[in-house]
């Protein structure tokens, strides 16, 4: 066997796997210490995508295990489990209770259709494998055919990912007091980054069909995975999941899923409503509970004895806001409350946010924006100015 020769391609890719490995053990020791499915899912994503430039690394190595005792065995088109993966993983952080099925594999049909198709034309051995390979697969272009049904997949899954995220936002705002929970944008940035890459993969394989290979151009899509690894390591790493969590991904229509059933809003009679109103105004304005910065829909659902669906339907018809709008409401009154009374003179703006029920700076200055028109600072300009 030639000795490996180390070039600016090569190293590269070694730097890809290199991350890949590492961020997978850290991720899996974490899964196993936390008993976290959500990071096997995350390991399982990053060991994808760094085993994916396998090999394009023993190409500029100059191995050629691969194509010469491996031909045709499936060890490329990796890239082609990367969606279903990541949609894995979304379901995993969105859900703490998610576990995956059987019946999720199908969302792989593409990458399985690729395997099975290689492992069985290589099982017929080396020669018919190589004879395949130049006289059938290049001449017609079938890898070339996965790698197009791979773009039109990541253009559909987007548009799905947007639905799931708006869903998941307003599903939220009617469960939780305190937002976000799980900030979604650096996956959805991570998909339309993805997608970017693999249009440039068509690109070269365009290339390669029409003007011949371009395998020195190759390097800006090695670059542009190895900074992918480490955008969805580094984040995903960091982006814990949350274990409150239990927002389910629909199969049908996510986006309307969410929103409350016409027929149960229309189940509450007028008076029916106004004592539901009354009954939840006094038991916020007694016991406070919004004080409390991990409120959750839940909590209150099992004080008044009825299902979260249904009491989520009440407050937006009671009040004609949402769940999280509703308590910090309260929480912003408070807050106001505790400025005119001059406590800003003995504490700091968020201290007296903090003890408002709020859990972050970030949360604290969206409420209040969206309750007064106003951001803190500037309503405490407009204060000062009054006589």
């Amino acid at each position: 066997m030639a000795e490996p020769i180390f070039n600016f391609y090569a190293i590269i890719l070694l730097l890809t796997l290199i991350q890949s490995v590492l961020f997978t053990s850290i991720l899996a020791i974490r899964a196993v210490s936390q008993n976290n499915h959500s990071d096997v899912i995350l390991a399982c994503l990053i060991l994808i995508m760094g085993f994916s430039a396998v090999p394009h690394l023993f190409g500029w190595l100059g191995i050629g295990l691969l194509w010469n005792q491996l031909t045709f065995y499936p060890w490329n088109g990796m890239e082609l489990a990367v969606l279903p993966t990541v949609f894995l993983f979304l379901q995993s952080r969105l859900n703490s209770q998610w576990r995956m099925r059987f019946q999720d594999l199908k969302d792989y049909w593409l990458y399985i259709i690729y395997f099975v198709y290689h492992l069985a034309v290589a099982i017929q051995g080396k020669e018919f494998a190589k004879w395949w390979w130049f006289e059938v697969n290049n001449r017609y272009n079938i890898d070339a055919l996965f790698s197009f049904c791979n773009v039109l997949l990541f253009a559909f899954q987007l548009r799905r990912f947007f639905k799931i995220n708006s869903a998941y936002q307003l599903w939220s705002a009617n469960r939780y007091s305190n937002l976000p929970l799980l900030n979604l944008s650096w996956i959805r940035n991570f998909l339309i980054a993805y997608f970017i890459f693999i249009l440039v993969d068509i690109g070269l394989t365009i290339m390669k069909l029409t003007i011949g290979p371009q395998y020195d151009k190759m390097w800006w899509a090695y670059l542009a995975n190895l900074g992918l690894v480490y955008c969805i390591s580094i984040y995903g790493f960091y982006n814990r999941p949350i274990t409150t969590l239990d927002f389910e991904i629909s199969k049908k229509s996510p986006a309307e899923d969410t929103s409350e059933p016409v027929e149960e809003r229309q189940s509450f009679a007028v008076e029916e409503i106004k004592n539901w109103k009354l009954t939840i105004q006094t038991y916020l304005e007694t016991t406070k509970p919004y004080l409390n910065p991990e409120l959750r829909l839940s909590e209150l659902a099992q004080h008044f004895e009825v299902n979260i669906s249904h009491l989520s339907t009440l407050i937006n018809l009671c009040f004609s806001q949402n769940f999280n709008d509703l308590i910090n409401s309260y929480r912003i009154e408070l807050f106001l409350q505790k400025i005119s009374s001059g406590q800003l003179q003995h504490f700091t703006l968020m201290s007296l946010a903090y003890d408002s029920g709020f859990n972050s700076k970030t949360t604290f200055n969206r409420a209040f924006k969206k309750y007064t028109g106003l951001t803190p600072s500037e309503f405490l300009k407009k204060t000062e100015k009054r006589p």
